[in-house]
């Protein structure tokens, strides 16, 4: 009787051991407006018989949509570093908390 009531004291005294438990957070996701995943255009057909005036009405409907896509892309790239930036701040709280758990 006397070793039973030992052996479950001695596992009672094990159970009440403080025992760090890790936290996760959620992970992050990056959201990008449809407009930024947008394909740019295709460049204009150039028909057969096209005036001198006609093509360069094409070339600057083509420059002007150069342009835009140019833009989308800078936009969209700099959506990318800060979505970047955000994960690298979440992983490096996610470590530092970890490496505090450990110290414990």
């Amino acid at each position: 009787m006397k070793r039973i009531l030992i052996c479950l004291l001695s596992a009672a005294s094990c159970a009440c051991t403080p025992m760090a438990v890790p936290v996760v957070k959620q992970s992050l996701s990056c959201e990008f407006s449809a407009s930024l995943l947008q394909s740019c255009g295709d460049a204009a057909d150039i028909k057969q018989g096209v005036t001198f005036g006609e093509m360069i009405e094409v070339s600057r409907r083509d420059r002007q949509a150069l342009r835009e896509c140019t833009q989308s892309h800078k936009d969209l790239a700099g959506e990318v570093a800060k979505c970047k930036e955000n994960v690298d701040k979440h992983n490096a709280a996610i470590r530092e908390n970890e490496a505090r758990d450990a110290a414990k």
